[in-house]
């Protein structure tokens, strides 16, 4: 079987693809992120250094990030929105980070491009509105697992 082929749902062939679970700059960028958020002199300058680890690896050799505080968080949620593009992050990233309100309730934008001659027109159009509601912070428990818990348990805020 070739190594790059997975086999359907439901084959009894092992698949032998290798799936990779974590890349190695989403580990660094998650120990930045940790390590700015403990507050500290020390946890920036390690958050700094993992950072730079990410930016300046063979083959990127990106300018080292020199920003502090809030600048420097910035830059973290800036290269982990770059460095993990269609990896499924983001969904996550910004719910963590509380700024699915501002990223998540932006209307949905689409472009209509006209043909004339030698000439093309491009007007943006808007296919979906959106909006945010603060309880899509957090999942609703189910109703089994709150009657389970005999009252001990209460539902999420919205639900």
């Amino acid at each position: 079987m070739d190594r790059a082929h997975i086999p359907p749902i439901g084959s009894t062939v092992n698949p032998t693809t290798p799936w990779i679970m974590f890349r190695y700059a989403e580990i660094l960028l998650n120990y930045a992120e940790a390590s700015f958020m403990l507050g500290t002199t020390e946890g920036e300058e390690t958050a700094r250094q993992y950072l730079n680890m990410v930016r300046n690896r063979p083959g990127v050799e990106m300018p080292p990030v020199e920003a502090t505080g809030e600048d420097l968080l910035g830059r973290i949620r800036h290269e982990r929105r770059i460095e993990l593009v269609f990896e499924g992050h983001r969904y996550f990233d910004v719910r963590r980070w509380k700024i699915a309100d501002e990223t998540e309730s932006e209307n949905i934008m689409g472009v209509t491009i006209e043909k004339s001659g030698n000439t093309q027109t491009y007007t943006p159009k808007q296919l979906v509105e959106r909006s945010w509601d603060d309880k899509l912070y957090r999942l609703p428990i189910p109703q089994v697992e709150i009657d389970r818990s005999n009252g001990a348990l209460g539902q999420n805020p919205g639900y």
